[in-house]
């Protein structure tokens, strides 16, 4: 659908003319890895040392979980300016879905299928103890 946007687009139709109907969660609010901002993954402002450890194994860095903080290990991420794709941050879409190299989440919401084994929704998911991520 974004391609057919982009050539209706191209071909000059206004884009009052252009209606796109997305099956999903929506299209993704921030792209990914590929096309990310150049900005380096950094701790987040309000990093403390305590509460369980979240490592973003691509990306390089270690932030301590705050509950009081985010809802989900994707804003987490967020905070540290690990790229990621997401598009739903219910669970629904899997786009968010990477490598749990170690560690235990739970979710909340619950997402509507599990990721696959070895697998972690960054979206709706918070840590249980230290987690390794493969983002």
């Amino acid at each position: 659908m974004a391609d057919i946007k982009e050539a209706l687009a191209t071909l000059g139709v206004p884009p009052e003319r252009i209606q796109v109907e997305i099956f999903n969660g929506s299209e993704s609010m921030t792209p990914g890895v590929i096309g990310a901002a150049k900005r380096a993954p950094h701790l987040p402002t309000d990093d403390a040392n305590t509460g369980p450890l979240i490592s973003f194994a691509r990306g390089g860095i270690a932030a301590h979980w705050k509950a009081s903080a985010y809802q989900s290990i994707l804003e987490l991420a967020e905070a540290c300016d690990v790229p990621v794709r997401w598009s739903c941050r219910t669970g629904v879409c899997h786009s968010c879905e990477s490598g749990l190299v170690s560690g235990e989440v739970v979710y909340g919401p619950e997402p509507l299928e599990k990721p696959a084994a070895g697998n972690v929704l960054v979206c709706c998911s918070q840590p249980i103890r230290d987690l390794v991520i493969d983002l």
